[in-house]
């Protein structure tokens, strides 16, 4: 059955994918090292309109670090307004932060064109990169300007505690002072999406297998998981994320209908034959060979053939986007 998205329920736009952090746990590999492009006016209204016209009437502002250009947010906003897309809440890692009057005067702006919600990121994997002294002061920096504040995840705030507020502490400080389990115990506190980087953290804790194990109790098909639309993303280039799998995407304009089997064949074969669907293909028409330390799920396989397909080229279907992606692996 071929992939076909025709109603949408929450979701976010990711207007950038560069970050000032690299968290180890990141599905979308966002970091410094990224490119500073930022989602224009345009392609942000064309995206709410489609999201508008399946059904999603409410989105998220999400990254990378959507502060980290606040006039590209302002564009963002503006859009926002002009198709009536409901904004739940904008993102932020709080990296941004340097003066608490500068923050109240940006973040009252914003709150005029629109900034309702501040999502305000707080992690140890957060906290390699960012003190929590700036994720404090984002979060009264916001309350001062008016704009509500959703601490994400305030549970880690009392790990946070344990080291200095004023610097960084990278995550092996975090497994020294908490121990060895301090991974596993993450995952059973928090939901984690295991995609982009999230496989090297937890890896340790969740342990891999060889391919064939992966395979062999992997489902027929990848139809459902690239059909749901539960927290769905589109980015800054148009493209529509299926089912929380970064690196993959199809155009926005596409949503509503199926895909083309041509134009998407490694969606089209996840869609109709799951994983060992696409691992025969790029076995027998670009010789991908299995990694021997294995791998935590069939995601992780997933997310390996497609980095071999884009090292052997497999740009032009649009399919693997955005190549970054690929790059950072």
């Amino acid at each position: 059955m071929a992939l076909c998205v025709t109603s949408l329920r929450s979701g976010g736009l990711i207007a950038t994918y560069q970050c000032q952090s690299a968290c180890p746990h990141c599905l979308y590999r966002g970091g410094p090292g990224r490119s500073p492009d930022y989602i224009d006016q345009g392609t942000a209204a064309a995206c709410f309109a489609k999201a508008l016209s399946l059904g999603a009437v409410t989105m998220h502002v999400g990254g990378g670090e959507p502060l980290a250009d606040p006039l590209g947010l302002a564009g963002v906003l503006a859009a926002a307004a002009e198709t009536g897309m409901g904004i739940e809440y904008v993102e932020t890692s709080g990296a941004w932060y340097d003066d608490a009057d500068e923050a109240v005067e940006l973040l009252t702006e914003l709150r005029s064109m629109g900034l309702g919600s501040l999502l305000v990121s707080m992690s140890p994997m957060l906290n390699g990169f960012v003190p929590l002294a700036k994720t404090l002061g984002v979060m009264a920096a916001a309350r001062a300007a008016g704009v509500a504040v959703f601490p994400w995840q305030e549970h880690f705030l009392a790990d946070l505690k344990q080291f200095d507020p004023e610097t960084t502490h990278p995550f092996a400080a975090y497994l020294h002072h908490f121990g060895p389990g301090y991974p596993a115990a993450i995952l059973d506190r928090t939901w984690i999406h295991l995609g982009g980087r999230a496989f090297d953290l937890f890896a340790p804790a969740l342990g891999r297998q060889p391919v064939e194990t992966i395979l062999a109790k992997a489902s027929p098909d990848c139809l459902r998981e690239l059909s749901d639309t539960s927290h769905f993303h589109m980015d800054l280039y148009g493209d529509y994320v299926p089912g929380l799998c970064s690196g993959l995407a199809f155009r926005v304009d596409d949503l509503g209908a199926p895909l083309d089997s041509e134009r998407y064949p490694i969606l089209t074969t996840l869609a109709e034959s799951g994983i060992a669907g696409l691992y025969d293909y790029a076995a027998a028409l670009e010789g991908y060979e299995a990694r021997t330390e294995g791998y935590v799920n069939k995601c992780e396989l997933c997310q390996d053939i497609r980095r071999h397909l884009s090292e052997r080229g497999w740009f032009e279907s649009n399919e693997l986007s955005p190549p970054e992606f690929y790059a950072s692996i």
